[in-house]
C-alpha cells in the first residue's frame, strides 16, 4: 500500500503523461513520507471544487483504449456526504482510461480491484463527471486536517437533522 501511494505521488507530481516512466520516490524517513502524503492530500483539497464521500454502488471491468487487450476497472460512486462545494447528487462513474508504465491510469483508490466501501472523492468541478475526478482516497488514508474537519462538520449537520 505504501509503495503504491509513493508511486501515485510520483505520478501525480509529474502529471499523468502516458510516456512517464514509473519511478518510485527515493527512500525516506517516516516523517518525510508523512509530509509528502499531507502535501499531496492538501493539493487535492486545494484543486477541488467539490469533495464528497461516496459509496461504491457498482463496479466492473473495462477494456482500456490504446492498451490492446489491457483491462482496467470501473466504479460507480454514489455521493453520500458533501464535504466541500455545492452538493453532488448524481452518481459519478470513474474508470481506467489509459495505461502507463505504472499500470492502468488514472490512479484512484476506488479503482483498486479489491476496493470496497466508501471513498473521499475529489472533483475538479462542482458538477463532476468521471474525467473531473482528480482523486479518491480510502477513509483510513485521509490525513489532511481540512478534510477531517469538513467531514466532522458535515456528519454533525447530517445527524442533527
Amino acid at each position: 500500500m505504501k509503495q503504491a501511494l509513493v508511486a501515485v505521488l510520483a505520478v501525480a507530481a509529474a502529471g499523468s503523461s502516458p510516456a512517464l516512466a514509473c519511478t518510485l520516490a527515493p527512500p525516506a524517513t517516516p516523517e518525510v513520507k508523512r509530509q509528502r502524503t499531507l502535501d499531496f492530500q492538501a493539493s487535492l483539497w486545494d484543486r477541488s471544487e467539490a469533495v464528497f464521500l461516496a459509496s461504491v454502488e457498482r463496479r466492473g471491468q473495462v477494456t482500456i483504449g490504446g492498451g490492446g487487450s489491457m483491462t482496467g476497472q470501473e466504479a460507480v460512486l454514489r455521493p453520500i456526504l458533501q464535504l466541500k462545494g455545492p452538493r453532488v447528487a448524481s452518481p459519478v462513474t470513474v474508470r481506467h482510461t489509459s495505461v502507463t508504465s505504472c499500470g492502468p491510469a488514472p490512479f484512484l483508490d476506488a479503482l483498486h480491484p479489491q476496493a470496497e466501501g466508501v471513498f473521499v472523492v475529489y472533483a475538479s468541478s462542482a458538477a463532476p463527471t468521471g474525467d473531473g475526478i482528480i482523486g479518491t482516497l480510502a477513509p483510513k488514508a485521509v490525513m489532511e486536517p481540512r478534510v477531517l474537519e469538513a467531514w466532522a462538520q458535515a456528519y454533525g449537520r447530517e445527524t442533527s437533522r
